[in-house]
């Protein structure tokens, strides 16, 4: 490609990153959204769809007539939600997978891939300025090692990325944006003038596990990612339903269930003001729980159009909000004084 083209669409590109990046913590296991900045997220803002830092997984089937596939440990059409109640139950996200040999790859690059990530902003917009973040930190578990990618617009496959060394329990590494790297193989038309620019226009974060077209299984876990340097670490493994629930690939579960025929969480918001729960979105006929650090449920109902729930009977504390319902899903920690 022309130098002096590609240099004017990388600055097109960083031009339409329409939001600021959070340069704190994004992600730590309290909120099924991740928080990058790039949108409104449904604690703290108006947004009525999803807007970005919801967690999907990809594999090789659909564009690379593989047969990789990653599994999930709660169904949809149960709970709602496929990533809220890892959230509730042990504080992360963790997925198995699955990586067969895909027989349509070349012998100069076979290869087979199972990967988990989150957009940074709307799918529609064109990316997020994430060079203030400085680069990426994560704190992770894997069975194999795993790419940690930045996409953007002009890359394709060919992604900036780091390499995560396998490790069975939870570790925290955290990388600046030189230690990112294109592919060796990167052709001329994908290659970027350096990984800044691929932070300055990302659309999404990737984790990704190549298998080198060899069978894998296994389990990763991400307990925290944001920022360079933001990651705490100090996280354990909790108590987890086995992952036996296989993905389609396109948003959903094989069984049916998914969250593309639902509205999700962003789309439903509670706010607490004087020990009433107001409730504002579609909740008609959803069921509220909420729940005590026990796991007790404390107060249950059935919203209506335009509901509130009266807490003035619940003691000081924090309790788990969950509003479940045909077409809405919530998880929200409140705290009452």
């Amino acid at each position: 490609m022309n130098k002096k083209i590609f240099g004017s669409m990388t600055l097109a590109m960083a031009s339409l990153a329409l939001a600021a990046v959070n340069t704190s913590l994004w992600f730590d296991g309290t909120n099924q959204q991740v928080n990058t900045g790039g949108d409104c997220m449904y604690e703290y803002g108006v947004c009525t769809t999803t807007t970005m830092g919801y967690w999907y997984d990809y594999d090789d089937r659909k564009n690379d007539k593989g047969s990789s596939y990653a599994l999930y440990p709660y169904d949809m059409d149960t709970y709602e939600s496929l990533i809220g109640p890892m959230i509730e139950a042990v504080g992360y996200v963790y997925w198995s997978y699955n990586l067969s040999p895909n027989t349509g790859t070349t012998a100069e690059y076979p290869y087979n891939f199972v990967g988990f990530g989150f957009n940074t902003v709307n799918e529609a917009k064109d990316g997020l300025d994430m060079t203030a973040a400085a680069g990426l930190c994560a704190t992770y578990t894997s069975d194999m090692a795993v790419t940690l990618e930045v996409s953007e617009k002009v890359s394709g496959d060919a992604s900036c990325s780091i390499t995560l060394a396998k490790s069975a329990t939870p570790v925290t590494v955290s990388k600046a944006i030189a230690d990112f790297k294109q592919p060796s193989w990167v052709t001329a038309a994908n290659k970027l003038t350096s990984c800044s620019a691929a932070f300055a226009a990302a659309q999404s974060v990737k984790f990704k596990l190549d298998g080198g077209n060899s069978a894998a299984t296994g389990t990763i876990r991400v307990f925290e990612v944001g920022p360079a340097g933001t990651c705490l670490g100090g996280k354990a493994i909790g108590t987890e339903v086995a992952p036996t629930l296989k993905s389609n690939g396109d948003g959903g579960l094989e069984d049916g269930s998914g969250f593309n025929d639902k509205v999700v969480a962003s789309s439903v918001r509670a706010i607490l003001s004087n020990h009433t729960l107001f409730f504002f979105g579609n909740v008609s006929g959803a069921t509220v729980e909420v729940i005590n650090l026990q796991g007790q449920v404390m107060m249950k109902s059935v919203l209506s159009s335009s509901s509130s729930l009266k807490l003035s009977n619940l003691n000081a504390g924090i309790y788990m909000v969950r509003v479940a319902g045909k077409s809405v899903n919530l998880n929200q920690k409140i705290m009452l004084k």
